[in-house]
């Protein structure tokens, strides 16, 4: 074999083997559906795939904690809604007791069960409000919302207008609770807004890094199946052609000989 077809055999060598690999690589994106699949296919889209990937997961982390504490503070909310009604019911029942001119013994008496009665549903639903277990409305008892509203059926009678300023600063108390609630499910929200725009915006970055480009792709398939078989084709014909020179070489000594 000649020196140009040696060269040209060791070419096509490699030239084939590269068109295989570009195969190869083609059929593997196409069928994981990944640009990239070892760090080798791209070691700098790797460490910004990488560094994205960690931002989506600390977003994630953060959107979950944010379910759990809006979670956490509807429970919350769900039982002081109700508080606050009874604690409401409280501020007109005491109106009542101080009609004493108005009311009879019996309707007095019947005043301070129920008020007495109101105070004990506070009690209640404080001790039993909660969530995963745990009591959300603990600080929301009777005797911690105002002092003194859990002897108010008493007040009621004896101070008329303590117990009413008693019963609105349970009203004023609950009502400035559940404001800050709603405020800080705003404040979720809002967050939330911004780290679902910002997963979005992220995991679109992501994606145009790692994953195929499904007609890019096909296209560079077509494209190295075609080469490959031009490749082995070429290879083949050098090949015949390294054969015939040499064949003709080998008459030519056989032909040299016998003349001498």
């Amino acid at each position: 074999m000649q020196i140009g077809s040696f060269a040209n055999f060791n070419f096509g060598l490699r030239t084939l083997a590269q068109n295989q690999d570009q195969v190869a690589q083609s059929l593997e994106r196409l069928s994981t559906g990944k640009r990239i699949n070892r760090a080798s296919d791209d070691p700098t889209g790797v460490v910004a795939a990488e560094g994205f990937k960690s931002r989506i997961y600390a977003i994630k982390s953060e959107l979950k904690a944010f379910n759990q504490t809006e979670s956490y503070l509807g429970a919350k909310e769900g039982g002081l809604s109700v508080i606050s009604e009874r604690v409401i019911e409280l501020n007109s029942l005491v109106v009542q007791a101080a009609n004493k001119a108005g009311n009879s013994q019996e309707e007095q008496d019947a005043l301070a069960l129920e008020i007495n009665s109101v105070v004990n549903s506070i009690d209640f639903i404080a001790a039993n409000t909660v969530f995963k277990g745990r009591s959300v409305l603990s600080e929301y008892s009777s005797g911690s919302i105002a002092e003194g509203l859990t002897s108010l059926a008493t007040l009621a009678f004896e101070d008329p207008e303590a117990a009413q300023e008693i019963a609105q600063e349970g009203v004023d108390r609950v009502a400035l609770t559940r404001g800050a609630i709603g405020n800080q499910l705003n404040e979720i929200d809002s967050k939330r807004s911004i780290l679902n725009e910002e997963l979005e915006n992220i995991t679109g970055s992501l994606s145009s890094i790692e994953d195929t480009d499904f007609a890019a792709e096909a296209s560079k398939l077509v494209r190295a199946q075609i080469l490959e078989q031009a490749t082995i084709f070429a290879i083949d014909v050098n090949r015949q052609s390294a054969q015939q020179v040499l064949g003709l070489l080998k008459d030519a000594t056989q032909a040299a000989k016998s003349t001498y």
